[in-house]
């Protein structure tokens, strides 16, 4: 290990310059992904209504409330018969997918974690979306269709006065 103590004047203006530039560009940036998500998990077919797609990992459809759990601290927000939006998934999620009705995760891919899963509990999962945690919201209605890798709009459906309403409100 390097004494700082033991540079002169100039090596630490160097290194100060060198440490306040990086720390700029690091602030600079902040907010922009490292990665593009899509150049690794590519983009699947999209219709008008699609609110996230990904790659179907899991078949079947679900219809629920999104619930977008970020961290292991907020586990307990998740309802039976929710949507469970994460951005990624490892063993110690698992007594999720027992109350979620389908899973969207922002990474993954058919042989990730959340995909073996959902598969194991028969529940819908569409992986590799990207943006599915900032894109939704809790307590929006949609459907996922684990097969396509698509989700969109809760379908709705008149009432009796002629109203739209969600179909499994």
């Amino acid at each position: 290990m390097v004494d700082p103590a033991r540079f002169t004047a100039g090596e630490r203006d160097r290194w100060r310059s060198l440490v306040t530039a990086r720390a700029a560009k690091r602030q600079e940036l902040a907010a922009v992904p490292l990665l593009d998500l899509t150049a690794l998990f590519g983009e699947t077919a999209r219709s008008a209504e699609t609110l996230v797609n990904g790659s179907g990992a899991s078949r079947g459809t679900a219809t629920g409330a999104v619930r977008i759990i970020r961290q292991p601290a907020e586990f307990g927000a998740l309802r039976s018969g929710e949507i469970l939006v994460c951005p990624y998934t490892n063993p110690s999620w698992t007594p999720l997918f027992q109350r979620a009705a389908a899973v969207v995760v922002d990474t993954g891919g058919i042989g990730s974690h959340a995909a073996i899963v959902a598969r194991e509990y028969g529940i819908p999962a569409v992986m590799g979306t990207c943006n599915g945690t900032s894109t939704l919201r809790d307590g929006q209605r949609v459907t996922v269709d684990g097969g396509s890798g698509l989700v969109i709009p809760a379908v709705t459906s008149p009432d009796i006065t002629g109203h739209l309403h969600p179909l499994d409100q």
